[in-house]
C-alpha cells in the first residue's frame, strides 16, 4: 500500500500538468478555431470553417501570411541543407584535434549556453549600420558598395537573420556530432588509411555511415523546429521589414495580440497538421537508410 501511494504522489502532478497543459489546452484550441472571440465585447460565435477559410485566402494575398508560410519552409532548409553539414564539417575538423581546438569548441558552443536574447542583441549591435563593426570592417577592406543596413533592408533582412540562426545554432549540432563522432572505433580510420582514402572520402564512407543515426536525429530536430521558430525574427526584426522575415509562428505569435483568437488558433492547428505530414514524409526518407550499428 505504501508503494502504490508513494507512485501515487511521483505521477499526480506530470499527469495532472499533462491533463491541463496538454490535453485541455489543445482541446479548447480546437474549439477556438471555429469560433470568433470579440475582444470589445466578450461575445463568442461560432463560426464554422470560416478561420480556416480566412488563412486559406490570406497565404495568397497578405503578404504576412505569404511570407510567413514561404519562410518557415525556407528554415528547414536552411536547419536541413546548410546548418546540419556546416555543423557535420566543423564537429569532423575538431575531432581532428587541430590545433586550438579546445579554444574552438569554446568559440561555437558559446552562443549555446547564453541567453537568446543576449545573443541576439550581441549580434544586432554587430549589424547595426551605425554603431556596428561589420560596416567599418568592410569599409577598411574598400568594400564600401557592401555596406547597408543589414536588417533594415528587405533585400538583406532575411539572409542576416539565416546568418544569425546558424551562428548561434551551430555549436549545439557540434556538440552532439563531435560525441557521436568519438564513439567510431579508431580501428575504421586505420583501415581506410589502409586503403587510402582522402580526408573527403573518410567523412563520406565511414563518419556519415556510422553517425547516421544522430545526423537523422538532427533532421529531424531541424525540421520539427522550424515551425516552431519565432524569437529570432522577433528579437531581430520583428518580421520586418515588409513582413519579409516573418514566421508562421511569429504570425501567430502577432494574431493573437491583435485579439484574432479563433484565426490563431486555426492556423495553428494548420501549421500543425503541415509540420507533422512533413516531418513524418522526412523521417520516412531518412529511415531508408539506417547507419550500421557499433
Amino acid at each position: 500500500m505504501t508503494r502504490f501511494w508513494f507512485l501515487l504522489s511521483m505521477l499526480a502532478f506530470p499527469v495532472a500538468h499533462y491533463l491541463v497543459f496538454t490535453v485541455y489546452v489543445n482541446f479548447q484550441t480546437v474549439l477556438y478555431s471555429f469560433k470568433r472571440w470579440n475582444a470589445y465585447t466578450g461575445n463568442i460565435d461560432w463560426v464554422g470553417f470560416s478561420n480556416y477559410r480566412t488563412i486559406v485566402e490570406n497565404l495568397f494575398s497578405d503578404p504576412p501570411f505569404r511570407h510567413a508560410f514561404v519562410n518557415t519552409f525556407l528554415w528547414i532548409g536552411l536547419n536541413v541543407l546548410v546548418l546540419v553539414p556546416a555543423s557535420l564539417m566543423v564537429a569532423y575538423i575538431l575531432s581532428k584535434k587541430v590545433r586550438l581546438h579546445h579554444f574552438y569548441r569554446i568559440v561555437y558552443f558559446f552562443p549555446s549556453i547564453l541567453s537568446i536574447v543576449i545573443v541576439t542583441m550581441v549580434f544586432s549591435f554587430m549589424v547595426n549600420p551605425n554603431m556596428g563593426i561589420v560596416n567599418p570592417i568592410l569599409g577598411a577592406l574598400g568594400l564600401e558598395s557592401w555596406q547597408r543596413a543589414w536588417l533594415g533592408n528587405p533585400d538583406t533582412a532575411l539572409p542576416t537573420v539565416f546568418f544569425y540562426c546558424v551562428w548561434a545554432g551551430i555549436g549545439m549540432n557540434c556538440a552532439i556530432l563531435m560525441g557521436a563522432i568519438s564513439r567510431i572505433p579508431q580501428e575504421m580510420y586505420e583501415v581506410g588509411k589502409l586503403d587510402g582514402i582522402t580526408k573527403a572520402r573518410e567523412i563520406t564512407t565511414i563518419v556519415i555511415p556510422l553517425i547516421w543515426p544522430t545526423i537523422s536525429t538532427l533532421v529531424i530536430i531541424g525540421t520539427s523546429a522550424a515551425f516552431t521558430v519565432f524569437l529570432q525574427s522577433q528579437l531581430l526584426t520583428n518580421g520586418g521589414p515588409n513582413f519579409v522575415t516573418n514566421t508562421a509562428a511569429l504570425q501567430i505569435v502577432n494574431l493573437v495580440r491583435e485579439a484574432e483568437y479563433g484565426v490563431a488558433s486555426a492556423f495553428g492547428l494548420l501549421l500543425a497538421l503541415v509540420g507533422f505530414a512533413v516531418t513524418w514524409t522526412i523521417k520516412r526518407f531518412l529511415d531508408r537508410r539506417q547507419g550500421p550499428e557499433y
